[in-house]
């Protein structure tokens, strides 16, 4: 029998297995997955330890729980309410698509009709995982699945350049229209974004294996979606959107506010008073939401304002979290939270349907959540996340990538800093081995 500490207890169930001799890391055993089977692989990157701890690789051949349209919210909810165990795993992993928080929330709906060939959220069963714990270097395989025999047989991908698809004007003119609703008393803060994208062939999965390694997100992610039509999803994210823990039902949420290149001195963004009014209320928004379904007196902001370095970037984050009421469920906690505050905005409703009159396209996974929600829950915020869709297998793709960059735009926004700020933010992927192979 396995002795789990009561940490492991909220990812592992109580039947996993602990495997020997096996000192591969999460990326070396995601590029050892067969190539004709479908890989979903949650990827810790090289952070702290708490932050970076698990990562867990699964084929994506499970039960599929999708939503496509607000009636569909009825079957999502009773299968995240069905589930017993308290444990992170088994799980459903996917996504949840920025648009879904117009179905939570029906006055931020938008009006547009913004075609997407995104669902609102799409999930995958996973009860056969091999679960790595960063902590000690194990691996762990839950419903028996064993280790894949390894193997390194990566091919060349191709990507045309980075193009932004509405171009600088456009971006300005949307972050002026915000300021201009700041002014006027309807919001304190909106987040604008754009999109950027490029054509792709070839190996996109052990190419954003690659991008994962280089090093990725603190919470990144490769989820493939094989229908008709072929989509994947390479997360980056450095930011914690929620934490739940099953056992304690304690809840986190980490919202970060305020970004400088690397080549900046840090101090430069700590004592920015504008990214730290930034930040401020968004920590506020996150306790508000959080405070919705966690008890009376639980709510507390453990971290007020610190810098963290990722990847190209400083980023200033704060950290609140509370303890979820007895009587309510995953979903109810989804719902009550759903989208991050630090991708809309504050107040929040408002915020959204400025958004949605200011975006011209649909965010799609980009600024949703992406993660897994089992008993326990970890789900990321969906920024550095770049979306494929095209035709073929992962191994062997033909289609196109779209990567969208944000700003939180407050009164006093410097229009031409935001448009430079909206660039930096793609260096991420730039950078990587998207674009370095």
């Amino acid at each position: 029998m396995n002795s789990l500490t009561s940490i492991q207890c909220s990812v592992l169930p109580h039947d996993a297995i602990k495997l020997k001799d096996c000192s591969k890391t999460p990326v070396e055993v995601a590029r050892s997955w067969p190539k004709n089977e479908p890989l979903v692989a949650l990827i810790a990157g090289n952070g702290t330890g708490r932050w970076s701890r698990w990562s867990i690789i699964s084929p994506a051949t499970g039960k599929r729980l999708t939503v496509k349209c607000k009636e569909d919210l009825e079957l999502f909810r009773e299968n995240l309410e069905s589930i017993k165990h308290t444990s992170l795993i088994p799980g459903w992993i996917g996504y949840l698509g920025y648009e879904l928080g117009g179905c939570f929330e029906s006055e931020a709906s938008g009006s547009k009709n913004k075609n997407s060939i995104w669902p609102l959220a799409d999930f995958i069963w996973c009860d056969k995982c091999l679960v790595h714990d960063a902590e000690d270097n194990s691996w762990w395989s839950v419903g028996g699945i064993e280790l894949p025999e390894f193997q390194d047989e990566r091919s060349v991908m191709h990507c045309s350049e980075l193009l932004d698809e509405d171009g600088d004007v456009q971006f300005k003119n949307s972050v002026s229209s915000a300021k201009l609703y700041i002014h006027e008393g309807d919001i304190f803060q909106a987040n604008i974004t754009r999109r950027f994208s490029a054509k792709v062939s070839g190996d996109v999965r052990n190419t954003s294996l690659d991008a994962l390694e280089a090093p990725g997100g603190w919470f990144g992610a490769w989820i493939e979606f094989i229908d008709q039509d072929q989509r994947s999803i390479l997360s980056l994210s450095p930011e914690l959107f929620l934490q739940f823990d099953g056992v304690t039902r304690e809840v986190i949420s980490r919202p970060m506010k305020g970004t400088r290149p690397i080549a900046d001195s840090p101090e430069t963004l700590m004592n920015s008073v504008k990214d730290a009014a930034e930040l401020h209320m968004i920590i506020d928004l996150m306790r508000n939401d959080l405070g919705r379904v966690c008890e009376y007196g639980s709510m507390k902001v453990s971290e007020s304002r610190a810098i963290e370095q990722h990847p190209t970037v400083w980023q200033c984050i704060g950290e609140v979290q509370g303890k979820l009421r007895d009587e309510t469920t995953n979903y109810n906690l989804l719902a009550a939270t759903f989208p991050a505050g630090s991708i809309t905005g504050a107040p929040k409703i408002r915020a959204m349907q400025i958004i949605d009159e200011l975006e011209a396209t649909s965010r799609g996974p980009y600024c949703g959540s992406i993660g897994i929600i089992g008993g326990s829950i970890l789900l990321n915020v969906a920024i550095r996340t770049a979306t494929f869709h095209g035709s073929g297998t992962p191994c062997e793709f033909q289609g196109s990538l779209a990567y969208g960059t944000g700003c939180g735009i407050v009164a006093d926004s410097v229009v031409s800093e935001e448009c430079e700020e909206s660039h930096v933010k793609t260096e991420v992927l730039r950078s990587s081995p998207i674009f370095h192979r």
